[in-house]
């Protein structure tokens, strides 16, 4: 427990890294439709970044290795969509 602040700090920043990337490649879409395909891309990428590395040199067992696929695959899934709804394109200047 003494460690969790910064657990929480650092996935907020993680967070608002992930809006900054989104907003680069946000496509004019719908925002929550636009936010799921975000959130699917990154929670595959931390699938296999992450729980596949943490499987292979944790040694924590298939099982627990496809809970937490599923866990942080859905997290980031919603928080995808949680940026897409709250994204807000800046409207193009007129001159």
């Amino acid at each position: 427990m003494h460690y969790f602040p910064v657990g929480i700090a650092a996935t907020f920043i993680a967070i608002i890294i992930l809006a900054a990337i989104y907003a680069k490649g946000y496509e004019s879409g719908s925002g929550a439709l636009e936010g799921l395909r975000f959130g699917a891309l990154i929670g595959i990428f931390i699938v296999f970044a992450v729980v596949a590395d943490e499987y292979v040199t944790l040694n924590i067992g298939a099982r627990l290795a496809a809970f937490m696929a599923l866990g942080r695959f859905i997290g980031w899934l919603i928080t995808g969509l949680v940026i897409g709804l709250v994204y807000k394109p800046a409207k193009p200047k007129t001159a």
